[in-house]
């Protein structure tokens, strides 16, 4: 490869962006260089980037939603050619904790993350096993939602559909475009609800079985005629509300299952009837991150076509223009914001 520097979009501290000319990775014998295409703007990085995360080092380079070719790989790669698509993971697991040993990779007590090659550059470098190769035929812009995909698909198995049940989805950004897609696939029929009209229609053209304006309509009034007063069997909260959580909650039919999907940011303390879940049966729960076998999952949703991603996007943006992808998230505006880095080849 000739080219030997690259551009990365740094952040020395929060709320500061410069874009940087830096040398390219030294890549190791067991990592892969990826020249990014498409990187997805993910409410965590603006998070971070507000500093409003305090778990978060700085500098850094932010981007964890990434889809791009294989540059370069160290002596020990196989299985990869230069050129090949591929989606990128950025939290390396240890593999040994107990977490990673009993199949909650997803909490791993030892990550090491990238904290200088996250997705907003020309290129990053990574361990074969975070790399997860495309088929020739696979969109890079679809195959960049990845990881958040991999994170609904997690939140979706904790609540154990039926072909047949009702789930109730919270919240119509792209994360809960994608939890209506999954749900779907797995035969639930959804009732989609939120605020924006735009997002209602999306989730209607995505097969929403129903559609709720929240300030327009009686939700739990709608949630029983439509069940005929059973309620629903599931619901996802994908919007970061603790008093939407405490108004889902009655919705569920005996038995139902809410999953807190979204963190909540500042922190809130939720006030429930514990009597509600113990008469009811209810299973509250959460999900967070993913594993790497929910990676090959997602990426499976994407490539047969049963989850549609890149329809969700709705600005592509040059890597010079990062700060306002960060303030269109910031004011709810569209759906996803990408990067692109560099466009497809084909």
């Amino acid at each position: 490869m000739s080219k030997k520097t690259m551009r990365q979009m740094w952040s020395e501290q929060p709320g500061q962006l410069e874009l940087r000319e830096r040398p390219l990775f030294d890549v190791g014998e067991n990592e892969v260089l990826v020249e990014t295409a498409y990187t997805g703007i993910c409410p965590w990085d603006v998070r971070a980037f507000s500093g409003k995360s305090s778990s978060v080092a700085f500098p850094r380079v932010l981007g964890h939603e990434t889809a791009g070719y294989v540059a370069g790989f160290g002596s020990k790669v196989k299985g990869l050619d230069l050129g090949q698509p591929v989606a990128c993971d950025f939290i390396v697991k240890c593999g040994v904790c107990p977490a990673c040993r009993r199949g909650l990779a997803n909490r791993c007590q030892r990550p090491t993350y990238q904290q200088y090659g996250g997705g907003y550059a020309d290129f990053v470098c990574l361990p074969r096993q975070n790399i997860y190769p495309l088929r020739s035929s696979t969109s890079l812009k679809a195959a960049a939602f990845m990881e958040p995909l991999a994170c609904v698909v997690r939140g979706q198995d904790m609540l154990r559909l039926s072909p047949g049940e009702v789930e109730i989805v919270v919240g119509l950004g792209p994360i809960g475009l994608m939890h209506l897609q999954v749900a779907r696939s797995f035969g639930a029929r959804v009732i989609a609800v939120d605020l924006l009209p735009e997002r209602l229609e999306k989730a209607q053209a995505l097969g929403a079985a129903w559609t709720v304006k929240a300030d327009e309509t009686d939700l739990p009034a709608f949630v029983k005629e439509v069940t005929g007063g059973w309620g629903a069997e599931a619901a996802v909260v994908a919007t970061g509300s603790a008093r939407l959580v405490e108004q889902t909650l009655p919705l569920l039919a005996p038995g139902g299952r809410l999953n807190i999907f979204a963190g909540i940011y500042p922190r809130d303390e939720l006030r429930i009837d514990p009597n509600l879940i113990h008469y009811g049966e209810f299973v509250l729960t959460g999900s967070a991150d993913s594993t790497p076998q929910e990676m090959y999952r997602a990426l499976a949703f994407i490539e047969d076509g049963l989850v549609d991603t890149e329809s969700l996007i709705s600005h592509l943006l040059p890597l010079t223009e990062l700060r306002h992808g960060f303030e269109l998230v910031q004011q709810t505006a569209g759906l996803k914001i990408m990067i692109e880095t560099h466009a497809e080849s084909n």
